[in-house]
C-alpha cells in the first residue's frame, strides 16, 4: 500500500509541470534519488521489521483465488496518493504564485514531498492503530531511523550551499518549512 501511495505524487509531480509550461521542474533526477533512499530503506526494513498485528487472527483467512491487494487496499492506497499529490500541488502552486525563483520552488515543493513521504510511513504502519497507538504498541526502532535520518539529510541538504547547489535547489524560510511540512503531514493525515 506504501510503494503504490508514495509513488502517486512522485508520478504527478513529474507530470505537472510538463503540461504547464510556466512552471518549474520539481523533480530532476537527484530529487528523485532521495526520495528513493527513503522508499528503498523504509520498504525493505521498516515494513519488514514491523511487528505483526496481535487482532491478525480474527480477521477471516483470504480465500485462494482473492487477489493480495484487493479492492480496498488498492482504493486506500490511491486515495492516500491523490490526497498526498494535492496537498504538494496546493503547495506548489503557492510558492509559483510567490513569484520566487525555480530554485526556491522546487526546495519547498521538495520539502513538501518529503514530508509526505514521512507521513505515509506513518500511516501505512497499521490501519487499525492510530499513529500514537502504533508507537506506545509496536516497537521497531527502524522506523525511527528512517525518520531521523531522511530528516536530518533533508534539512542538511538545504543548509549546506554547495549540497544545495548540486541539486538545484534554493535557500527557503522558516514559513516556506512549516507550509512545507503542514501540508505533507495534513495530505495523509486523514
Amino acid at each position: 500500500a506504501y510503494v503504490i501511495a508514495v509513488h502517486v505524487p512522485i508520478f504527478g509531480m513529474s507530470l505537472l509541470p510538463v503540461f504547464v509550461a510556466d512552471w518549474p521542474l520539481v523533480l530532476l533526477p537527484l530529487q528523485v534519488a532521495f526520495l528513493e533512499l527513503i522508499i528503498d530503506p523504509t520498504c525493505s526494513i521498516v515494513f519488514e521489521a514491523e511487528e505483526t498485528d496481535p487482532r491478525i487472527m480474527e480477521d477471516p483467512p483470504r480465500g485462494l483465488g482473492q487477489p493480495m491487494f484487493g479492492g480496498r487496499v488498492l482504493a486506500i492506497s490511491a486515495l492516500q496518493g491523490i490526497s498526498s499529490l494535492l496537498a504538494v500541488v496546493a503547495v506548489y502552486a503557492w510558492v509559483v504564485s510567490s513569484g520566487r525563483p525555480d530554485e526556491v520552488v522546487r526546495s519547498v515543493t521538495f520539502v513538501t514531498l518529503v514530508v509526505g513521504n514521512l507521513a505515509l510511513i506513518l500511516v501505512n504502519r497499521s490501519w487499525r492503530l492510530s499513529i500514537a497507538e502504533t508507537f506506545r504498541q509496536r516497537r521497531n526502532p527502524a522506523v525511527m531511523w528512517v525518520l531521523c535520518a531522511a530528516s536530518a539529510l533533508l534539512v542538511l541538504l538545504l543548509s549546506v550551499p554547495w549540497l544545495r547547489a548540486a541539486f538545484n535547489l534554493g535557500p527557503i524560510g522558516l514559513t516556506d518549512w512549516l507550509v512545507a511540512g503542514v501540508a505533507g503531514i495534513a495530505g495523509v493525515l486523514w
